[in-house]
């Protein structure tokens, strides 16, 4: 054998491994429950149960749960990436009393664990009306500072001697940052909305904190909550439900990953 294939068959083994458990949900989603529990387990369903799908979905009222997710994830997304690009694009370019100073202390607060944040954030919320609200999932989180620092990264490779141009030429700083500089760092954009966009669709403790309706519920906080359920159900719809979820992020990822890979390789490059 070549030795020049030996890496590729590493990384497709690897890959395989990494494949494996989502196909396991996907195949168990189309099993029927007697099927799952039988051993030796089966790799594929004798007999493919799509009525899964639509039971879970009338089920757990999936409808409303996912606008409700969506509206989160899209909204905390876009918020992140507008201001944390923008204050990193003050960091980087602009000067000001204690800048330096500012930045530090902002990095630092990276090392601060998030349930420490839980308490602060919760009685904040209900201070201000927001308790059970959508809008407390998406406020208090619509800039982080890792987005600041990563978006700061790629704005400090962008010619500043380009920017006095643009100056020159009568662009204001709204135009030069939203005409300019996003478009230069566009990998960088397409990364962060990814990173984001996961994270908000994930987050469970947070919708469990600041939601108590259940027409409230994001998926994540809907999923772990079934086992409290009064009617028992069964694990094929389960999974079916898990499968469910993942769909818009894999829909993100494989319309952006050549993006999203661009910027993990210009990270990379930068590191």
């Amino acid at each position: 054998m070549n030795k020049k294939w030996i890496p590729t068959i590493v990384l497709w083994a690897i890959g395989l491994v990494f494949f494996l458990p989502l196909y396991w949900l996907f195949a168990s989603s189309l099993k029927s429950d007697s099927e799952i529990t039988r051993f030796p387990p089966t790799f594929w369903p004798h007999t493919l149960e799509w009525s899964n799908y639509p039971k879970i979905w009338e089920a757990l009222k999936f409808s409303t749960t996912f606008t409700n997710s969506i509206i989160v994830s899209v909204s905390c997304t876009a918020l992140v990436v507008v201001f944390s690009s923008m204050a990193g694009y003050a960091f980087s370019k602009k000067q000001f009393m204690g800048k330096n100073a500012l930045f530090i202390l902002l990095i630092a607060t990276m090392t601060v664990p998030p349930t420490v944040l839980l308490l602060p954030i919760y009685f904040i919320i209900t201070k201000i009306g927001l308790y059970d609200s959508l809008a407390s999932l998406i406020l208090p989180f619509g800039v982080t500072v890792f987005g600041i620092f990563f978006t700061k990264q790629y704005i400090d490779d962008v010619p500043t001697e380009m920017l006095e141009a643009a100056r020159i030429d009568g662009s204001g700083e709204f135009r030069l940052f939203f005409q300019i500089v996003l478009p230069l760092i566009k990998p960088a954009i397409t990364t962060l909305t990814i990173i984001e966009f996961v994270h908000n669709w994930n987050s469970f403790t947070m919708p469990l904190v600041l939601l108590q309706s259940e027409d409230k519920f994001t998926i994540p906080l809907r999923l772990a909550l079934l086992a409290q359920e009064n009617i028992a159900i069964p694990w094929s719809r389960i999974l079916a439900a898990n499968v469910l979820s993942l769909i818009p992020v894999l829909i993100l990822f494989l319309s952006v990953q050549k993006q999203f890979v661009k910027g993990l390789m210009a990270g990379a490059v930068k590191g």
